[in-house]
């Protein structure tokens, strides 16, 4: 089959990216062609250019099926099927259809033919705005390579390089948004880190990731006088970040309203770390499993 896919920059650090490169691939190893159109960085430059590709590659390709990874997209793949008659399916992941208040988007949801959820609660949250949703739900959950993902003796080499010699590592490793920061939860962390210092002395806030507001969370720990106690690092290479959660000695993503777990829980619980989340739907099955 001839697939059109249109996905965010794919190179960028996150867990979405990292699902929709192990989508793709994973349907490429199926024997599926797929023709993928990325949307750039950037803002109406980018826009118009995402949309110009877009149609030109419906037009030349003429694909079989068209997968859209984000519902930003998802009016695109509405007008698509409009033209040229070819099905489309949705993904969705949790925050950005919270609150879906476009009815574009509305329209796109209920006129596509699958809509990938990744967590239940996100597909309550769907199902809830747009009712028409249900009969057309796909479950494609987080995976974890097993193989790559394992257990290993901490670097000595990353230990040096962010000053944990002895230290009781607390860790999170994720996308830094200004939009996103109190979902994610790690200002939180910071803030809470100088009850949990007066508790574990060694304690140290291990930070790693990229985004709009890294330097909002540096300002942060500076405000709060944490400079000996929380590290701001960038976002682990994909050579490394196995290395990264074999770091720490408890892995913490408190967030409030992405889909449950996020696929680095699964990361590091593979690396052998324990990890804390947030309380949302989905949570009390996995600690009990």
């Amino acid at each position: 089959m001839k697939i059109l896919a249109f996905v965010a920059k794919l190179d960028q650090f996150g867990g979405i990216e990292k699902y929709n490169r192990t989508l793709l691939a994973t349907l490429r190893e199926l024997g599926e062609e797929v023709i993928v159109v990325e949307r750039g960085l950037g803002g109406m430059f980018a826009r118009v250019s995402f949309l110009v590709r877009a149609v030109f590659g419906a037009l030349w390709h003429r694909p079989q099926f068209i997968v859209c990874t984000h519902v930003n997209f998802s009016p695109v793949c509405f007008f698509l099927k409009c033209v040229f008659r070819v099905n489309y399916s949705v993904s969705v992941y949790g925050i950005e259809v919270a609150n879906i208040k476009s009815g574009m988007f509305r329209r796109a949801l209920t006129e596509a033919s699958h809509i990938v959820y990744l967590f239940e609660a996100t597909a309550e949250r769907v199902v809830a705005q747009v009712p028409e949703a249900r009969e057309r739900l796909m479950l494609i959950p987080n995976s974890v390579d097993g193989t790559i993902f394992t257990i290993r003796e901490r670097k000595e080499m990353l230990v040096k390089r962010f000053g944990l010699e002895g230290a009781k590592v607390v860790l999170t490793i994720g996308r830094m948004s200004r939009l996103d920061g109190d979902n994610k939860g790690y200002r939180r962390i910071i803030k809470a880190m100088p009850d949990v210092v007066r508790t574990v002395p060694n304690a140290k806030y291990l930070l790693a990731g990229s985004g709009d507001d890294v330097e909002g969370a540096r300002i942060l720990v500076r405000e709060l006088g944490l400079e000996k106690s929380v590290v701001i690092a960038s976002a682990p290479s994909y050579e490394e970040i196995v290395d990264y959660f074999n770091l720490g000695d408890v892995f913490v993503l408190p967030s409030k309203n992405e889909g449950f777990p996020p696929i680095v829980l699964l990361e590091a619980l593979a690396c052998g770390v324990p990890v804390i989340g947030g309380n949302q739907k989905g949570a009390e099955v996995f600690a009990e499993k």
